[in-house]
């Protein structure tokens, strides 16, 4: 592909996506492209989806293949790296397994969890593993992403977890659109009234109040909704035999400057997160430590945006394998 006709994708860019009536936006079956990406753009990556809109080749399973279903943001799905590159193809080659990679950039908790319910059940998996960037929990509370009106939960004033479905006028991009900027007001103004402005920067520099220790309370209702629904994704996994793995990516902020603030804490939502997973006993594998370890300057595990390189997806991938060997749910 030529210099001057290399097409640059942005964050948020919406190229591989459609609608989709069960998960808001979904990958466009089929799809062929060679891109670059605002994170590497002196790079051309193929991106390939299959029949089902997820990057990657076909699955066919055979009745003796083994599957691992992985779900996931815009990590999982790989921006920046080629197929080949994502920890997902890397288990493919530590495992005589079938990984399935449904990762799809953007995507939150709650069409995570969609996702096990819905359409996992087609690769039959042993074992599924959900990547989760720490700072993305926020996503359960955004329900108008790039251009997509999402499905979401809220909790009732029986405090029972309920699914509000994506409208079918969503499928037309003019209602989509009003629908959308009303969900990002009704946002807008409930940060408002919490003292809490998304846009705002302090001496240039702009903190993310998910961290800030002050304003914590704000988010209770959110990890209230995460709380239950990580019990639907367990009780899922364990009504079916599943084993389920959730693998926590270290964060952009984590690899430095460290916080001049004792109130600034870019641990806060993994710390909430791990709370959380081990309240209901779900297994879970930090990739901080390691990630922390293996990166340098001269050799970086993660681009400047935060997503992992095609070195962090080696080390994730490796990170996982020596999990499953430890939980003994596959042999050595």
């Amino acid at each position: 592909m030529s210099a001057n006709k290399k097409k640059v994708m942005t964050n948020g860019d919406t190229t591989f996506y459609q609608f989709d009536a069960q998960m808001g936006f979904w990958g466009v079956p089929n799809l062929v492209k060679e891109v670059s990406f605002q994170q590497c753009p002196e790079v051309s990556v193929m991106v390939k989806h299959n029949s089902d809109g997820n990057r990657g080749e076909e699955i066919v399973l055979g009745s003796n293949d083994k599957s691992i279903v992985c779900l996931g943001g815009s990590h999982t799905w790989g921006a920046a790296v080629d197929q080949k590159e994502r920890y997902t193809d890397r288990l493919g080659e530590m495992l005589n397994w079938k990984i399935v990679n449904m990762g799809h950039a953007s995507l939150g908790l709650d069409q995570v969890c969609l996702s096990v319910l819905q359409k996992s059940s087609k690769y039959k998996p042993e074992i599924i593993v959900i990547e989760q960037y720490p700072w993305a929990v926020h996503r359960v509370l955004n329900n108008y992403v790039n251009g997509y009106v999402r499905p979401h939960f809220v909790i009732d004033n029986k405090g029972k977890l309920q699914l509000q479905k994506v409208s079918s006028l969503a499928k037309i991009p003019f209602f989509r659109n009003i629908i959308g900027n009303f969900f990002s007001f009704r946002k807008e103004f409930t940060e408002f009234k919490a003292g809490i402005n998304l846009k705002n920067t302090t001496d240039g520099i702009f903190v993310d109040p998910i961290f800030v220790s002050w304003k914590t309370r704000h988010y209770d209702y959110m990890y209230d909704i995460i709380d239950k629904i990580l019990i639907v994704i367990r009780d899922y996994c364990f009504q079916h035999k599943i084993k389920l793995l959730f693998g926590l990516g270290a964060i952009q902020q984590q690899f430095g400057p460290e916080s001049k603030s004792e109130l600034i804490d870019f641990d806060l939502p993994r710390k909430r997160l791990i709370e959380l997973l081990e309240k209901n006993k779900i297994n879970y594998v930090d990739m901080t430590e390691p990630m922390l370890r293996e990166h340098t300057a001269d050799s970086p595990v993660i681009y400047e945006d935060g997503h992992i390189n095609a070195k962090g997806h080696d080390l994730f991938a490796k990170v996982l394998h020596k999990e499953f060997i430890k939980l003994n749910w596959i042999t050595q």
